[in-house]
């Protein structure tokens, strides 16, 4: 059996679609776990009216994380499933990973492609996890380039036994955390088709780049303390690397907008963690030109992209 857990804070405006997701799996062998954080809103009485077969838990606003980890003590299934309350699977995501866990007893974790959508439709259709992720050590290349989302996931129950539950102290990058942690132990494999659909909301994309920055870097220290073995299979390359995507990621945030000073700022920092990075270099010696200079060069840009494009 499996167990899906779903963590939710005031998703009641989604919650039906996750369900309804859940109840259309070619594959039934399933319970369904709901775990509400704390949520304000009409979560509550959504679930008890109409999805009465749902374990719903009500408890005190504590995070995801904490969350997640009540679903796993609470689950009965030899697989976990994760799904999140404003994003959807397609109906035979449960099927294919079972099918993948029924044909290799090493196999610690499934996870699949997904899709991005927002309220006008899809707007990406597949995020390029083989490329991204499954090329090369797996476990580094999670901490530099994430893109395993937490809904596409499955996991067997006894793998938490060995590698341990979501690290609740952390409120960025806790799933990677887990995610390699299970790499460093047990076989992955990725279903190179998108079989989830994850939800792109106007809080998803107001996360302030500093705000991210902080919470890798307290990954980090949570993994240098708790985590040897892991801290040294990453290396201090693809830690530097990593602050050095960060950093860079903030600059052109600010250049975008024509705050050229802490562009700059941002982009030497990149550079000192990473000097190979030619990309980083010239966006740091652009942030010297005038910002009319600046415009026409990206206006030439659009048109160059635009010409290749048609």
């Amino acid at each position: 059996m499996i167990s899906v857990i779903i963590p939710t804070y005031n998703s009641g405006k989604y919650i039906c679609e996750a369900l309804d997701s859940v109840l259309h799996q070619t594959y039934s062998d399933y319970e369904i776990i709901v775990i509400d954080d704390g949520s304000t809103d009409t979560t509550r009485e959504i679930i008890k009216n109409r999805f009465q077969t749902v374990r719903y838990y009500y408890v005190e606003n504590s995070g995801v994380s904490a969350a997640r980890n009540l679903g796993i003590s609470m689950a009965q299934g030899e697989l976990i499933a994760f799904l999140d309350a404003d994003d959807k699977w397609l109906p035979e995501k449960l099927e294919k990973q079972v099918a993948l866990f029924n044909n290799n007893d090493k196999l610690g974790m499934v996870f699949t492609e997904n899709s991005f959508f927002n309220e006008q439709g899809i707007t990406m259709s597949k995020a390029n996890k083989r490329e991204r992720l499954m090329s090369g050590d797996i476990v580094r290349n999670i901490f530099l380039n994430s893109y395993v989302a937490t809904p596409t996931v499955m996991v067997r129950k006894n793998v938490f036994d060995t590698v341990g539950l979501f690290e609740e102290g952390l409120i960025v990058a806790e799933d990677d955390n887990m995610w390699m942690r299970i790499g460093m132990g047990f076989r992955v494999e990725l279903i190179d088709k998108p079989m989830v659909l994850c939800r792109i909301t106007e809080g998803s994309l107001s996360r302030k780049n500093h705000n991210i920055y902080m919470g890798v870097k307290a990954s980090i220290e949570i993994i240098k303390k708790k985590y040897p073995d892991l801290y040294n299979r990453l290396g201090m390359l693809a830690i530097r690397k990593k602050y050095s995507n960060l950093f860079f990621s903030e600059g052109y945030h600010y250049f975008s907008q024509g705050i050229q000073k802490e562009a700059r700022s941002n982009f030497i920092k990149s550079y000192i963690n990473d000097p190979f990075k030619l990309k980083t270099l010239l966006y740091m010696i652009s942030t010297c030109f005038p910002q009319w200079v600046i415009v026409k060069i990206k206006d030439i840009k659009r048109k160059y992209n635009k010409e290749v494009m048609s």
